[in-house]
């Protein structure tokens, strides 16, 4: 009984520190400034969004394009379909037509077949395709998936020209479209925010590089100095690349929080959350094992242990008393009290929803799931895929 006293006092201490580090984290990290001036500032720009079979995310993205604060004097808005097998195409060309009156402002084409001399994967054909088209000074690549607020494009702009930002990468809030995000996301959240903290990214002299896909603008002359998405054709996980790409050469990498400027739907059901989870994780973690059997510890006692610490112990007090099994009770009633607290502070600061905070428990087996399918999938290719195409280096 003594071990499991023991295993309740650190998973208190593990959620106390993660929320005080989280904490420290969110009050410290550096936010998207709103910039009031309505004039298009005095550069060009060209957004680029690569879709593979994105019919139901397509239609919320352009809609949320078109009612943007015009970010640039020279703007375009270049959607490359890659192949899709569903409406995507049709659905953004539609658009064109009933939103954007046929603009030439936006523009839809295809990719075209992938070139079979290299394993391009992910989005890094479409992007590279897209950054071909296109002689702006500025490329902002966004996901298909990304709801963007009136103000989000011009006020990273003029946040990065005002700066000189090589590469500036904004952090949406995660919308949640299904009971297994609601279970799993949030503990990514958190995971990132201890994993990847902001301010070393933000600080030149320290090593640490992160990036997030939905949201990356480059100086066009940056962005071709490191070899664009043509340099990272075979990266999984492409935005830590060239974030680390960024960075390795003396430019200058930001990453602010926008979670009131863009948000992101990242999946529909449970299946196509762990096929992109298990396919981010280990690379994420540079494909190192006592990083990932680590984290799968570190989410498990942090997460799930406290529930079944709580559960049984309760069940034990019913039928019979002990003062061990009392405090072991205590101390995980604290652990997870600790954790609802966390979420009612995010929720109250930063408007991030509370909602199904007690599935955590399960959500910290689901994570756990998922390091171990994404050791599995990368090593032996497996299954590793992304929404069925395959990412295995054969």
């Amino acid at each position: 009984m003594f071990f499991f006293l023991l295993v309740s006092i650190v998973t208190f201490m593990l959620a106390l520190g993660t929320f005080l580090i989280e904490r420290y984290s969110f009050n410290n990290a550096p936010f998207l400034e709103n910039n009031n001036s309505e004039k298009p500032i005095e550069t060009s720009l060209t957004i680029i969004v690569p879709a593979y079979n994105e019919e139901l995310n397509i239609i919320k993205c352009l809609k949320s394009l078109s009612e943007i604060k015009r970010p640039s004097e020279n703007f375009k808005i270049l959607v490359i379909d890659d192949l899709s097998t569903d409406k995507t195409f049709l659905e953004a060309k539609n658009l064109k037509e009933k939103i954007f009156k046929n603009s030439k402002e936006l523009e839809i084409i295809s990719s075209g077949e992938r070139p079979q001399d290299k394993n391009w994967v992910g989005k890094n054909w479409p992007c590279y395709v897209g950054a071909q088209k296109t002689n702006s000074k500025w490329l902002l690549f966004i996901d298909a998936d990304v709801i963007l607020g009136k103000n989000c494009i011009h006020n990273a702009l003029s946040k990065a020209c005002a700066d000189d930002i090589d590469l500036l990468s904004l952090a949406p809030k995660v919308n949640c479209n299904c009971l297994a995000e609601w279970m799993v996301q949030p503990i990514m959240t958190s995971l990132l925010m201890l994993g990847f903290p902001i301010y070393a990214t933000n600080d030149s002299k320290n090593n640490s590089s992160f990036a997030a896909g939905p949201f990356m603008l480059f100086k066009r002359q940056s962005y071709e100095f490191i070899g664009g998405h043509e340099g990272t054709f075979d990266e999984v996980v492409e935005d830590i690349s060239l974030a680390k790409k960024i960075k390795s050469n003396n430019l200058k990498l930001n990453f602010l929080i926008a979670i009131e400027d863009i948000s992101l739907n990242m999946y529909r059901d449970f299946n196509s959350l762990i096929e992109g989870w298990s396919k981010n994780w280990f690379l994420g973690l540079e494909k190192d094992l006592l990083k990932s059997i680590s984290g799968s510890i570190f989410v498990f006692l942090n997460f799930s242990v406290p529930w079944l610490l709580f559960i049984t112990s309760t069940t034990l007090l019913i039928n019979n008393y002990s003062f061990k099994i009392f405090c072991i009770n205590l101390i995980s009633a604290l652990s997870l009290i600790t954790y609802l607290f966390k979420r009612l502070w995010l929720k109250a600061k930063y408007e991030i929803p509370s909602k199904y905070w007690y599935l955590n428990g399960i959500g910290g087996v689901i994570v756990v799931y998922i390091s171990l399918l994404s050791i599995y999938k990368t090593y032996t290719g497996n299954g590793w895929t992304w929404k069925g195409r395959n990412l295995f280096k054969s």
